[in-house]
């Protein structure tokens, strides 16, 4: 058995196995071949979960732009539809103007001739 693996054997007992602190070699070797492939699972496993988080924050980032997009989407058309009401309404109230204007001025008209004949 290596140095390291010794080493390892020895945390293993000691720290996470105490109750199997006075293993023989050929245990230990077999308790040093089960946590290796175990340590690799979890290994694997770990890296596999950061992948997935990864993955979710990422979707969960587009979903919220994909939102955001919509709200702002939705903003403009409702900013475009307000500013033409507003220009229909400007066009609106300037014909009316110019009616009244249109009204007013000859009727102005006939009052000054009238009192511009009377003299």
């Amino acid at each position: 058995m290596s140095e390291k693996n010794k080493i390892m054997v020895e945390i293993l007992s000691t720290v996470v196995l105490p109750k199997l602190k006075g293993l023989t070699e050929k245990n230990a070797k077999k308790i040093m071949d089960v946590s290796e492939k175990a340590l690799g699972q979890i290994a694997k496993k770990y890296h596999n979960l950061l992948k997935e988080q990864a993955e979710k924050e990422k979707e969960q980032k587009e979903k919220a732009l994909k939102k955001d997009k919509k709200a702002a989407e939705k903003l403009a058309k409702k900013n475009d539809k307000l500013a033409r009401q507003a220009s229909t309404q400007k066009k609106l109230d300037l014909l009316l103007n110019l009616k009244n204007e249109n009204s007013v001025k000859p009727a102005l008209a006939t009052s000054k001739k009238t009192v511009v004949t009377k003299k």
